[in-house]
């Protein structure tokens, strides 16, 4: 029996959870998160479709939370499998699990004390739990073909962050190979430090990102692109608020401002990046070399550090953060995260919406139900910690830092097959991105058959 079932990001963009099963094997790709509204929150605690003792190893794409973050949750549940990753995406996830699970046990306690409505009093896992699925964890380097049990794998560059990977599956059926290709999230193009998307030439079942299925990215390099906001914030002697991930997204706007300090477009300005995770993920964007673009490599080369130039500051503590509240423009804070849903960049909004000075950025996609979607709509009056919040600052977004290809660069890498996947299917897209990408797909590739997957829809292979 040859079977693939979607227990998350079909419908949705977040919580990519695909479960493969071989004969009486089931390995999952990916273990995600459900992150955004409330009501998508809510599906982190609703019981697991399998159990987790009948799995018998995970293959993660890459390390972005809605990939990775219900990996405690799963070896909580009795999941004693292998979990698989790039080096890199594994060095990552070291960081982003741990946190996760402080954030998880701060918020329990938070509501214990009875100051945050919340219907959950316990976290969703603990650090332990964390600590205990990253010693479940093992790397793959790029290229290596594993064999687990019936099934062959391989981790091939996806470009989207970091560590990231397109997943090859391959399976026995019927005494031949059958092939999946698990695309995770797709990286873009000529995008700053990290190398393009590799080209895949054939899979007979592929599944596909969508998140931008319906959009085409301006075509605009990052300095051009926020050039215009850091002017703005120099005439107006304002703070430019950039809510941004910590890993990927953080990284593309340093290096977008050193090449702009680097032409002399700006004067040199403090720059703070105001989260001790991004710190530590900057510091391993600049370790892996080999996952280096040749731009990335020519500055190494020239002895410069593209994540480090006059007036930048890292902020590592509470107290080095709550000092920012009283830091008078000109100023730019890159903080997370990058939907506006939690983290530090929660209290700069409280302290720095109300001021018309104040220029929110955002440089990302905005799920929807998120507080970052809330402000790009327009509100001019958000809850934030139950209290109600003014926004007179001035609400801008460029789309040119998304780490995710857009309909025409998915359809360029979608060339480089030399014959069409006997089924394919759209992940990690809202409904309307989903229908747009399957109708891209068959004006470029008549014939293909293009399915739009459906929330714990099972195909049978």
């Amino acid at each position: 029996m040859l079977s693939l079932q979607f227990l998350g990001a079909a419908g949705t963009v977040t919580g990519s959870r695909f479960l493969l099963t071989v004969d009486d094997a089931k390995v999952l790709i990916d273990c995600g998160l459900f992150q955004g509204g409330s009501e998508l929150k809510e599906r982190n605690w609703a019981l697991f479709p399998v159990d987790p003792k009948e799995i018998q190893g995970v293959f993660v794409t890459h390390a972005h939370l809605d990939h990775t973050g219900y990996l405690p949750k799963l070896v909580e549940l009795g999941f004693r499998g292998k979990i698989f990753a790039t080096p890199s995406t594994l060095d990552l996830l070291g960081i982003l699990l741990r946190d996760s699970a402080h954030l998880q046990e701060e918020e329990a306690a938070y509501h214990n004390r009875g100051k945050l409505c919340c219907p959950h009093a316990k976290p969703l896992y603990t650090l332990q739990e964390a600590e205990q699925a990253l010693y479940q964890t093992h790397a793959v380097p790029y290229g290596k073909v594993l064999e687990f049990g019936k099934i062959k794998v391989e981790f091939i560059s996806a470009g989207h962050i970091l560590g990231s990977a397109f997943i090859r599956v391959t399976a026995p059926q019927n005494g031949k190979e059958v092939s999946f290709l698990f695309t995770g999230d797709m990286g873009r193009y000529h995008s700053p430090i990290l190398n393009d998307p590799a080209t895949v030439s054939e899979a007979d079942y592929l599944l596909m990102e969508s998140t931008y299925g319906d959009r085409i990215h301006e075509k605009k390099t990052g300095v051009e692109a926020i050039l215009p906001a850091v002017q703005e914030c120099l005439d107006l002697s304002g703070c430019l608020l950039i809510p941004a991930f910590t890993v990927g997204r953080t990284q593309e706007i340093l290096y977008t401002l050193r090449q702009m300090l680097d032409q002399k477009l700006i004067p040199q300005i403090p720059v703070y990046v105001d989260s001790p995770m991004a710190v530590d993920v900057t510091h391993l964007y600049a370790e892996y070399h080999e996952e280096h673009d040749l731009d990335m490599e020519q500055l190494e080369k020239q002895g410069h550090s593209p994540f480090r130039f006059p007036g930048l500051q890292y902020v590592r503590t509470t107290q080095e953060s709550k000092d920012l509240n009283h830091a008078k423009g000109p100023l730019i804070i890159i903080s997370a995260n990058g939907m506006c849903t939690g983290g530090r960049i929660m209290h700069h909004l409280v302290n720095r919406l109300p001021d018309p000075s104040t220029i929110l950025l955002f440089v990302g996609y905005q799920g929807s139900g998120t507080r970052g979607r809330e402000l790009l709509e327009g509100a001019k009056m958000i809850t934030i910690f139950h209290q109600k919040i003014e926004v007179n600052a001035r609400i801008k977004q460029v789309d040119n830092f998304s780490a995710h290809g857009d309909y025409p660069e998915i359809l360029k890498w979608l060339s480089g097959f030399k014959k069409q996947p006997l089924r394919t299917f759209l992940v990690h897209g809202e409904p309307e991105s989903a229908r747009a990408m399957k109708g891209h797909i068959g004006e470029k590739f008549p014939g293909w058959t293009v399915e739009i997957a459906q929330d714990m829809q099972k195909v049978e292979l």
